[in-house]
């Protein structure tokens, strides 16, 4: 008798381990956990390009990023897009499609990024570099020292009038409290570079714009 009872014991906890390992094997079918977010490769709509993607981790110090959903008052799609951006250079600012990347839970972007038609530029050698770092790109590149960067390159475009302008201004405004302590200003001229480079492609005057890939330093001052 107490060998029987001995063995049915036996069988029950047999059972009961194979009942186990079936439960933990069904939840691990489930896989790890996906990240929230894009990748810095992903975010505005691919547009920077592998220096941009990694100057954008420096300078945020994160690695997933999300971006505006829903819709713009004039029915626009709020998240960036290469051919929506180049639809709006002529519109008023509030009418424009920005790149605005923002960090996994925060309310606030890391930066903006805003492309407007030009009829002129300022001139790099007359600036002031006590407060500018200028960069020998496109027509005009500098950077601010309080953060946020201004670049203009060639590109003939036709808004609603019949008159083309020649220049396209991009500009990078900095959210300082978004901003990694140790990243540079070389960082946020590389991103806002990357960017326009894809703008450039989108407005089939990259030769003209003449925008490199790899960043130069900045002009001694």
């Amino acid at each position: 008798m107490k060998d029987f009872t001995s063995m049915g014991s036996t069988v029950r906890l047999a059972l009961s381990g194979a009942l186990v390992v079936t439960v933990v094997s069904g939840c691990s079918d489930a896989g790890p956990e996906q990240p929230k977010g894009l990748s810095p490769s992903q975010i505005c709509d691919g547009a920077l390009g592998p220096s941009g993607a990694s100057a954008l981790e420096r300078i945020s110090g994160a690695d997933r990023f999300t971006e505006l959903d829903g819709s713009h008052a004039n029915g626009d799609p709020n998240a960036f897009s290469l051919p929506l951006a180049a639809k709006r250079l002529h519109d008023d600012l509030s009418d424009r499609n920005q790149c605005q990347p923002y960090k996994v839970d925060s309310d606030f972007p890391v930066f903006t990024i805003d492309f407007e038609a030009r009829d002129s530029h300022s001139d790099p050698a007359k600036v002031s570099t006590d407060d500018l770092s200028v960069y020998p790109l496109g027509r005009f590149a500098v950077t601010h020292q309080g953060g946020g960067a201004t670049l203009v390159f060639s590109c003939s475009t036709q808004g609603g009038g019949e008159e083309s302008t020649p220049y396209v201004r991009a500009k990078l405004t900095v959210t300082r409290s978004q901003v990694a302590p140790d990243s540079t200003d070389k960082d946020q001229i590389a991103v806002l570079t990357a960017v326009s480079r894809a703008m450039a492609d989108e407005l089939g005057c990259a030769a003209q714009a003449k925008l490199p890939s790899k960043i130069p330093d900045a002009l001694p001052g």
